[in-house]
Protein backbone atom coordinates (compact mmCIF):
# COMPACT_ATOMS: atom_id res chain seq x y z
CA UNK A 1 0.00 0.00 0.00
CA UNK A 2 2.74 2.55 1.15
CA UNK A 3 4.32 2.11 -2.63
CA UNK A 4 1.16 2.26 -4.16
CA UNK A 5 0.11 5.49 -2.54
CA UNK A 6 3.55 7.22 -3.41
CA UNK A 7 2.94 6.87 -6.51
CA UNK A 8 -0.55 8.14 -7.07
CA UNK A 9 0.73 11.23 -5.24
CA UNK A 10 3.66 11.51 -7.75
CA UNK A 11 1.70 10.58 -10.77
CA UNK A 12 -0.47 13.92 -10.13
CA UNK A 13 2.20 16.15 -10.95
CA UNK A 14 5.44 14.54 -12.67
CA UNK A 15 5.74 13.60 -16.46
CA UNK A 16 8.36 12.51 -18.13
CA UNK A 17 9.74 9.13 -19.64
CA UNK A 18 11.01 7.82 -15.98
CA UNK A 19 8.27 5.16 -14.79
CA UNK A 20 7.11 7.30 -11.27
CA UNK A 21 7.45 3.05 -10.28
CA UNK A 22 11.24 3.35 -10.50
CA UNK A 23 11.01 7.00 -8.31
CA UNK A 24 8.90 5.05 -5.23
CA UNK A 25 11.21 2.27 -4.81
CA UNK A 26 14.10 5.33 -4.43
CA UNK A 27 12.38 7.35 -2.48
CA UNK A 28 10.71 4.67 -0.02
CA UNK A 29 14.06 3.29 0.63
CA UNK A 30 15.49 7.00 1.51
CA UNK A 31 12.52 8.21 3.58
CA UNK A 32 13.33 5.24 6.05
CA UNK A 33 16.84 6.34 6.90
CA UNK A 34 18.49 9.78 7.11
CA UNK A 35 21.46 8.85 4.18
CA UNK A 36 21.65 6.29 1.95
CA UNK A 37 24.34 5.34 -0.60
CA UNK A 38 24.16 4.67 -4.21
CA UNK A 39 25.04 0.74 -3.54
CA UNK A 40 21.78 0.55 -1.22
CA UNK A 41 19.47 2.61 -3.94
CA UNK A 42 21.18 0.45 -6.46
CA UNK A 43 19.04 -2.52 -4.77
CA UNK A 44 15.57 -1.03 -4.37
CA UNK A 45 16.01 0.45 -7.69
CA UNK A 46 13.53 -0.98 -10.32
CA UNK A 47 15.10 0.89 -13.67
CA UNK A 48 17.61 3.48 -14.53
CA UNK A 49 18.79 4.42 -10.94
CA UNK A 50 20.73 7.28 -12.63
CA UNK A 51 18.20 8.41 -14.57
CA UNK A 52 16.16 8.17 -11.67
CA UNK A 53 18.24 10.09 -9.03
CA UNK A 54 18.17 13.28 -12.03
CA UNK A 55 14.80 13.27 -12.12
CA UNK A 56 14.40 13.27 -8.22
CA UNK A 57 17.17 15.73 -7.74
CA UNK A 58 15.72 17.85 -10.24
CA UNK A 59 12.35 18.15 -8.05
CA UNK A 60 15.19 18.34 -5.16
CA UNK A 61 12.93 15.16 -3.49
CA UNK A 62 16.79 13.91 -3.58
CA UNK A 63 19.83 15.85 -2.55
CA UNK A 64 23.56 14.78 -3.03
CA UNK A 65 25.36 15.28 -0.02
CA UNK A 66 28.97 15.31 -1.88
CA UNK A 67 29.42 19.24 -2.74
CA UNK A 68 31.68 21.34 -4.31
CA UNK A 69 32.42 24.48 -1.68
CA UNK A 70 29.29 24.64 0.80
CA UNK A 71 25.73 23.51 1.57
CA UNK A 72 23.99 25.23 -1.08
CA UNK A 73 21.91 22.75 -3.48
CA UNK A 74 23.57 24.53 -5.92
CA UNK A 75 27.34 23.21 -5.10
CA UNK A 76 25.95 20.00 -4.37
CA UNK A 77 27.63 17.60 -7.00
CA UNK A 78 25.58 14.62 -8.28
CA UNK A 79 27.22 11.61 -9.18
CA UNK A 80 26.44 7.95 -9.57
CA UNK A 81 29.35 6.44 -7.78
CA UNK A 82 28.71 3.57 -4.97
CA UNK A 83 29.83 5.23 -2.13
CA UNK A 84 28.22 8.37 -2.85
CA UNK A 85 25.26 9.43 -0.34
CA UNK A 86 21.97 11.10 -0.81
CA UNK A 87 20.11 12.28 1.44
CA UNK A 88 16.19 14.36 1.24
CA UNK A 89 15.26 18.04 2.43
CA UNK A 90 13.19 17.95 5.58
CA UNK A 91 10.03 18.98 3.84
CA UNK A 92 9.87 17.01 0.51
CA UNK A 93 10.41 13.75 3.41
CA UNK A 94 7.34 15.21 4.67
CA UNK A 95 5.69 16.08 1.60
CA UNK A 96 7.02 11.90 0.84
CA UNK A 97 5.73 10.85 4.15
CA UNK A 98 2.31 12.86 3.40
CA UNK A 99 1.82 10.35 0.07
CA UNK A 100 2.55 7.03 1.27
CA UNK A 101 -0.17 7.96 4.42
CA UNK A 102 -2.97 9.51 1.66
CA UNK A 103 -1.92 8.79 -2.02
CA UNK A 104 -2.14 12.58 -2.19
CA UNK A 105 0.66 15.19 -2.58
CA UNK A 106 -0.25 17.95 -0.12
CA UNK A 107 1.66 20.67 0.40
CA UNK A 108 -0.23 22.44 2.77
CA UNK A 109 -0.76 19.32 5.04
CA UNK A 110 3.01 18.57 4.93
CA UNK A 111 4.09 22.16 5.26
CA UNK A 112 2.16 22.66 8.83
CA UNK A 113 2.71 19.17 9.89
CA UNK A 114 6.60 20.05 9.58
CA UNK A 115 6.77 23.62 10.89
CA UNK A 116 4.52 22.92 13.77
CA UNK A 117 6.86 19.60 14.42
CA UNK A 118 10.08 22.30 14.28
CA UNK A 119 8.48 23.96 17.03
CA UNK A 120 8.10 27.26 14.79
CA UNK A 121 4.85 29.54 17.12
CA UNK A 122 3.68 30.23 13.72
CA UNK A 123 3.07 27.59 12.11
CA UNK A 124 -0.45 28.35 10.87
CA UNK A 125 0.91 31.00 8.58
CA UNK A 126 3.45 29.32 7.19
CA UNK A 127 1.69 27.66 4.05
CA UNK A 128 0.30 30.69 2.94
CA UNK A 129 3.52 32.12 2.90
CA UNK A 130 5.05 29.85 1.60
CA UNK A 131 2.63 30.11 -1.23
CA UNK A 132 3.36 33.93 -1.84
CA UNK A 133 7.00 33.02 -2.08
CA UNK A 134 5.94 30.54 -4.55
CA UNK A 135 4.29 32.51 -6.62
CA UNK A 136 7.35 35.52 -6.50
CA UNK A 137 9.82 33.41 -8.01
CA UNK A 138 11.61 34.05 -11.33
CA UNK A 139 12.88 30.74 -12.90
CA UNK A 140 12.31 29.51 -9.10
CA UNK A 141 14.81 32.30 -7.50
CA UNK A 142 14.03 34.80 -5.52
CA UNK A 143 15.47 37.01 -3.76
CA UNK A 144 16.23 37.68 0.17
CA UNK A 145 14.43 41.45 0.33
CA UNK A 146 11.41 39.98 -1.76
CA UNK A 147 10.76 37.46 1.20
CA UNK A 148 11.22 40.03 3.90
CA UNK A 149 8.18 41.88 2.18
CA UNK A 150 6.25 38.58 1.94
CA UNK A 151 6.70 37.65 5.35
CA UNK A 152 5.21 41.42 6.23
CA UNK A 153 2.37 40.74 3.99
CA UNK A 154 1.51 37.57 5.68
CA UNK A 155 1.87 38.90 9.34
CA UNK A 156 5.27 37.78 9.72
CA UNK A 157 6.54 40.96 10.47
CA UNK A 158 8.33 40.54 13.89
CA UNK A 159 10.05 37.51 11.98
CA UNK A 160 11.41 38.56 8.44
CA UNK A 161 15.17 38.32 9.76
CA UNK A 162 14.65 34.97 11.31
CA UNK A 163 12.39 33.82 8.66
CA UNK A 164 14.72 32.92 5.39
CA UNK A 165 17.33 30.42 8.45
CA UNK A 166 13.79 28.50 9.29
CA UNK A 167 13.13 28.29 5.55
CA UNK A 168 16.98 27.11 4.84
CA UNK A 169 16.47 24.27 7.76
CA UNK A 170 12.87 23.22 6.58
CA UNK A 171 14.03 22.34 3.11
CA UNK A 172 12.18 24.94 1.65
CA UNK A 173 14.83 27.15 0.22
CA UNK A 174 18.75 27.14 -0.51
CA UNK A 175 20.82 29.89 -0.99
CA UNK A 176 21.49 30.36 -4.79
CA UNK A 177 25.36 30.97 -5.58
CA UNK A 178 24.70 31.95 -9.20
CA UNK A 179 21.75 34.71 -9.67
CA UNK A 180 20.68 34.43 -12.57
CA UNK A 181 18.86 36.91 -15.77
CA UNK A 182 17.37 40.53 -14.12
CA UNK A 183 17.39 39.26 -10.58
CA UNK A 184 21.91 39.38 -10.47
CA UNK A 185 21.48 43.21 -10.63
CA UNK A 186 19.81 43.11 -7.06
CA UNK A 187 22.43 43.29 -4.23
CA UNK A 188 19.49 41.34 -1.68
CA UNK A 189 20.94 37.33 -1.50
CA UNK A 190 19.52 34.76 -3.56
CA UNK A 191 17.05 31.53 -3.12
CA UNK A 192 15.72 28.57 -4.85
CA UNK A 193 12.55 27.49 -4.13
CA UNK A 194 12.36 23.94 -3.61
CA UNK A 195 9.82 23.03 -6.75
CA UNK A 196 8.45 19.71 -4.70
CA UNK A 197 6.93 22.24 -3.17
CA UNK A 198 3.17 23.01 -4.09
CA UNK A 199 3.90 20.90 -7.17
CA UNK A 200 0.77 19.77 -7.38
CA UNK A 201 -0.49 23.23 -8.29
CA UNK A 202 1.59 23.57 -11.59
Amino acid sequence: MDIKNLEKALKSFMTGDIPVSDLTHILLCLYHCDRTNYRELASAAKGSLDEALLALWEWRLVIPVRSSRCSEWDSRILSAEPEEFYEMPNISKTLVKKGIATGTWDSISAILDLFQHMGEPEWEKMPDLILSIKKNTVHNTINGARIGVLCIQNGLKDKTGAMIAILKGAGIISPKLAAIGQMAKSKSPHYEFNPSVYAELA
